[in-house]
């Protein structure tokens, strides 16, 4: 790829070229050639940003934030994360509106061919009730049979058109994998349960997941595996929900948890036994397939009722589970407060209140 780097260049073609680069970044990346995969992503978003070229930018913006967060350059990796955040959901809500724009012209068309086939049929039956004035009364009442037959079928033809616009939206809103609420949904869902909870000064928690080892998975035991992997982690949390949280798919093996009316020490009472729930829970369908999560939680008594400033620190909070061992909770908290962690892999049987404090300068 590297030789004919310059050949593809000389096309002046920038989608080509944009393309080319992140794929370049990423073989860099790959082989921990850390200066060549950032310089070649820098151009991926150079070129992208110029030529609104969405795919690439997200790309780039993804890669350059693992970088910066290797470097253990957290501002700069949470600047890239961010932008990666707006690329992605510019991304999809482009995509959304496209698709919800078809099924709409579509339900449309097919309204408008029941419409004309009503019409159609109408004329028909006027035609026929022309003819049954000529006739006797028996024939006059089974023509009205007939029209009785076809206005129910019209009838049922639009029933079934409803339910078929209904279920569309029920789908736009839910992740077609594991059936929770996807990204943008939870976002929505969270933001108007933080309105609720801030008009009374009650707080709420943010509990960030991610399935430890997913990619390993996926690989070692196949996109099957993965799926199901996926599915039992969404059940373990079903069982430990109340009615009031909001609970969503934040993307790939990533969820999210908002629990309102919660405190900080409720909630991470709340993520540990989630945690050895799915640590423990015996799998008859794939009893060789081990699976862990890592927890980051934060809460609105140190970061406000501000869903963002909610999920850049429950992520940060993630990032630290991740590093620190993965399979364990921590706990994202201001300036003022420490973060804490539980659920060490070396010390599942520990109680929570066993669990040892740390400083993060980052916060």
């Amino acid at each position: 790829m590297q030789k004919n780097y310059e050949e593809v260049k000389a096309l002046n073609y920038p989608n080509l070229t944009a393309e080319y680069d992140i794929l370049l970044a990423q073989s860099y990346w790959k082989k921990d050639n850390i200066s060549l995969a950032q310089k070649y992503a820098t151009n991926t978003v150079d070129i992208a940003s110029k030529g609104d070229l969405i795919e690439p930018l997200i790309s780039g913006y993804q890669l350059l934030y693992q970088i910066e967060r290797q470097y253990g350059n957290l501002r700069e990796a949470l600047a890239y994360h961010e932008k990666y955040v707006a690329a992605d959901k510019e991304h999809l809500d482009d995509t959304r509106e496209k698709a919800l724009a078809y099924q709409i012209v579509k339900q449309q068309v097919e309204a408008k061919k029941i419409e004309l086939d009503a019409l159609n049929k109408q004329n028909q039956i006027l035609q026929l009730q022309q003819a049954l004035d000529h006739k006797a009364m028996v024939t006059s009442r089974l023509y009205i049979a007939l029209l009785l037959t076809v206005l129910a079928s019209i009838g049922f033809w639009l029933y079934r058109l409803k339910r078929s616009q209904l279920r569309f939206m029920r789908l736009a809103r839910r992740d077609g994998l594991t059936g929770i609420f996807n990204r943008q949904h939870f976002v929505e869902e969270a933001e108007q349960a933080l309105r609720y909870v801030a008009k009374s000064q009650r707080g709420a928690s943010l509990i960030l997941i991610d399935l430890d080892h997913f990619k390993n998975i996926n690989d070692t035991h196949g996109h099957i595996a993965g799926d199901h992997a996926l599915r039992r982690a969404v059940l373990i949390c079903q069982q430990h929900l109340h009615s009031s949280d909001v609970f969503g798919r934040i993307g790939g093996e990533e969820f999210g948890i908002l629990l309102p009316e919660c405190t900080l020490i409720q909630a991470l009472e709340r993520a540990e036994r989630i945690r050895m729930a799915i640590q423990a829970l015996p799998d008859a369908e794939a009893e060789h397939v081990p699976l862990t999560a890592s927890f980051g939680v934060a809460s609105t008594t140190h970061y406000g009722y501000d869903l963002r400033r909610l999920l850049i620190a429950a992520d940060s909070a993630l990032y630290r589970a991740k590093r620190d061992g993965r399979n364990r909770v921590v706990v994202s908290m201001d300036n003022h407060a420490s973060s804490s962690a539980v659920g060490d892999t070396r010390a599942q049987g520990n109680k929570l209140n066993d669990a040892s404090p740390y400083m993060d300068a980052s916060e």
